[in-house]
């Protein structure tokens, strides 16, 4: 019988594959790799608790990285709210920011979307697609490269154009805009990109 047949064993082979994954993406987070050990098993027996069909998942890596990347955002809520704040280091002249200014910040973050939107849908197909592959599908370059038939070389020069073509269009737009935050929107774009 092999691992796909028997779900304790595809979740096995899930664990012995993407463990080394999920540590570089917690300590990228700032979690420590001890920390990680715990969360990681914790994160793989819920798995198995939920006895989820393995012949459902299309893409394993990005279903697991997306569950994996929501295990760490709940550990962090969770233990965020046993954590005190001292009060001593709020300044005295913090203030919670006003409605007004909530609602100027959404406002500001939906015109970069639809700014991010027309400048992607700018770029050469060519490009939209990598970046599509990688930043909404969550594919590695190895993986586009088998799926597209391009090289792995290409996939990352049209990668890196791209993104180059993407900062440069978009700091004429919004001047100061760390390109990292941006790229946490790309997949706020959802299937509106999809060409």
């Amino acid at each position: 019988m092999d691992a796909a047949e028997n779900p304790p064993n595809q979740v096995q082979y899930w664990y012995e594959s993407f463990r080394s994954h999920f540590i570089n993406m917690g300590l990228r987070l700032g979690y420590k790799k001890e920390e990680l050990s715990d969360i990681i098993s914790q994160f793989f027996l819920d798995l198995l608790e939920k006895n989820i069909d393995p012949h459902t998942i299309d893409n394993p890596q990005a279903y697991l990285s997306t569950a994996f990347r929501r295990k760490l955002i709940d550990h962090y809520r969770s233990s965020s709210k046993t954590s005190f704040v001292d009060i001593t280091i709020i300044p005295e002249d913090y203030t919670e920011p006003s409605v007004q200014q909530v609602l100027e910040q959404v406002q500001t973050n939906t015109e970069l979307i639809s700014q991010i939107r027309k400048a992607y849908k700018k770029l050469p197909d060519r490009c939209q697609k990598v970046i599509y592959l990688k930043f909404y599908q969550g594919h590695t370059t190895e993986q586009i490269a088998e799926q597209t038939g391009l090289s792995k070389r290409t996939v990352y020069n049209n990668l890196f154009e791209g993104v180059k073509l993407l900062r440069v269009d978009l700091n004429q737009q919004f001047p100061g805009v760390q390109f990292a935050a941006l790229l946490t929107y790309l997949p706020l774009l959802g299937t509106s990109i999809i060409f």
